[in-house]
């Protein structure tokens, strides 16, 4: 008897390489392989393969995260040692302003910080161990690039998202000003940033983004917006919505008041998972993109370019080691579980 060739979805299982085939998608491929942390992690772990969660090629090899999020093949519990390299110190300590609520990235009750703040740390001590630095929380992220760093309160600031500095004339002032008045780390983190509609909705089907060209569309309030610019998604082609909360935006598109919801999609689906309205949601995959989240420092900071250098050194050495994704499988981890 000639054995039966295993289904796409049955090799879609933890802790094993996958082949991409037509049709599948990140999120797909995570919840019929049951990864824990969603397509999110399941982007991290290919960060080197994958260009952005919606672009797939039929051949392309992936890995899929074992039970506890470590790598096939890789024991979880060990991380390479990176060498430190040597970059100029500055006679003063560094400082950098960030702040709590956006987990799983910085968070003052997380682990370390959260996980950008422990990549930071990570990157001066590797970067250069004689620079000296701390890190500030400040809880009032508005004031962080429109105050503290121009005031040189703080030399540094992060997590801050970069906008396509090449599509800056079609950016908004406040947009346009993270391209043209702040100096940008090499990125720390890659995040996918989700589309959702209701289950049967027509918007689930979509494509391209013009295509939601009349839609109400729903974000909370304190999330960027220059993407959605980039992509002329702006009045009068759309109706925006920038709600109180997460939460609230989620009852707007029960109550059919919008019709999509869009942002960060680590955050969005932990946030209608934990409401107990998953079956009712759709993700609309075709939509999704990433945005990239570095360290900000004025351009005229004296000493920006220096502790840019040493920040920049340190990420490379995390990558190359391993490191770094161990810290986002055990901080995103470290969200999911509580």
């Amino acid at each position: 008897m000639s054995a039966i060739a295993p289904t796409q979805a049955e090799a879609q299982s933890l802790c094993s390489e996958y082949t991409i085939v037509r049709g599948d998608t990140l999120s797909g491929i995570a919840r019929t392989a049951g990864v824990q942390g969603g397509f999110q992690l399941l982007f991290s772990a290919n960060a080197g393969v994958l260009s952005s969660p919606n672009i797939l090629e039929v051949g392309q090899v992936i890995a899929i995260p074992c039970a506890d999020g470590a790598l096939p093949g890789a024991a979880a519990s060990v991380v390479s040692i990176a060498t430190p390299v040597t970059t100029t110190a500055t006679n003063r300590p560094a400082t950098f302003v960030t702040a709590s609520g956006y987990a799983p990235f910085t968070d003052e009750d997380l682990p370390e910080g959260g996980m950008i703040t422990q990549m930071i740390t990570r990157s001066m001590e590797l970067g250069n161990p004689d620079q000296e630095f701390r890190v500030v929380f400040v809880n009032d992220w508005g004031s962080h690039l429109t105050e503290l760093l121009p005031s040189g309160a703080f030399d540094m600031g992060f997590p801050w998202f970069l906008p396509d500095c090449t599509k800056v004339d079609l950016l908004s002032e406040p947009n346009a000003r993270r391209c043209t008045y702040f100096d940008a780390s090499e990125p720390f983190y890659e995040a996918a940033v989700g589309w959702y509609t209701l289950n049967g909705s027509p918007f689930a089907a979509m494509t391209e983004y013009d295509q939601l060209f009349g839609a109400t569309l729903c974000r909370p309030d304190g999330w960027f917006s220059f993407d959605l610019e980039g992509e002329g998604l702006t009045p009068p082609n759309v109706e925006m919505v920038f709600a109180r909360s997460e939460e609230a935006c989620w009852e707007m598109l029960q109550a059919g008041e919008v019709d999509v919801i869009t942002y960060d999609a680590l955050p969005a689906e932990e946030d209608y998972t934990e409401l107990g309205i998953a079956d009712q949601i759709t993700d609309i995959p075709a939509l999704a993109s990433s945005v990239t989240l570095h360290v900000f420092t004025p351009k005229d900071n004296p000493n920006g370019k220096a502790y840019l250098e040493t920040v920049n050194a340190g990420l490379e050495q995390l990558r190359l080691s391993g490191e770094w994704f161990e810290i986002v499988r055990s901080q995103i981890q470290e969200t999911v579980e509580n």
